[in-house]
């Protein structure tokens, strides 16, 4: 297993840390918002395809958040960025938790296989082991 690596975002940092079957990201330092979590799906994307992962642990520790009127044009972004036939959980740090589970919705609409935690634990189990 090789160390974490921190990589510098356009408003946010990313750590990303190799697991056991799936690829760890910790993105913090920031304020979310749509141009925010585009820019961080892009570079999650890209990692993804660079490391060939399909599993993909996102714990975010972003202040703020997307409006709820943005999440479309967010979920077409991720899409675009390759998370449909990936498997992502996606933990939730701050209080958007509803925000997130509506997001969760729309991806699952656009055939993304994604879940919104508020634990780690929790989140890992589904993402290696499944429902």
């Amino acid at each position: 297993m090789t160390a974490a690596r921190t990589v510098d975002g356009p408003g946010f940092r990313i750590q990303y840390q190799p697991g056991p079957g799936h690829l760890r990201a910790y993105v913090f330092d920031g304020v979310d918002s749509i141009d925010v979590s585009i820019a961080m799906w892009r570079m999650l994307g890209a990692e993804c395809r660079a490391r060939q992962v399909d599993r993909l642990l996102v714990v975010e520790d972003l202040a703020a958040t997307v409006d709820t009127g943005e999440l479309g044009r967010l979920t077409q972004a991720m899409e675009e960025a390759g998370f449909v036939g990936m498997r992502t959980a996606f933990v939730e740090l701050r209080d958007d938790l509803p925000g997130n589970e509506f997001g969760e919705i729309l991806c699952r609409e656009r055939g993304m296989a994604i879940r919104v935690f508020s634990d780690e634990t929790e989140a890992r189990r589904w993402l290696v082991y499944g429902d």
